[in-house]
């Protein structure tokens, strides 16, 4: 699978679990003012972000979320290839993953629940 196919795979997937997460199946129709007010002042903000570390040939390219984020996804550059992350540690409820030493670069999804 080539990279740019993995990605959108990864952020559809993303959009999936955060969609199935804030569904309401009824509506209150005493909060319509307030939805349609909140919705004509919101900003659109992704809740998917792309996260970048290049240190992989000195320490592994260890790379984590902020502290309201979700690691969703990791990926392990190589020149024109990728694989996903070699290692998911745990630590303090924080998700990390790291890279290999022969990995140029990580790049890394967090979203926002």
């Amino acid at each position: 699978m080539k990279l740019p196919t993995l990605i959108v795979a990864c952020i559809a997937a993303a959009v999936v679990v955060f969609g199935v997460r804030n569904f309401k199946s009824e509506p209150n129709p005493n909060d319509a003012a307030e939805q349609a007010a909140a919705s004509a002042a919101a900003v659109p903000v992704s809740p998917i972000k792309t996260v970048t570390s290049t240190s992989c040939p000195s320490d592994g390219c260890p790379i984590s979320c902020a502290e309201d984020d979700t690691l969703l996804s990791a990926f392990c550059v190589s020149g024109t290839k990728a694989r996903f992350a070699d290692t998911l540690k745990l630590a303090n409820g924080k998700l990390t993953a790291t890279c290999g030493m022969g990995a140029s670069s990580i790049l890394a999804y967090c979203g926002r629940p």
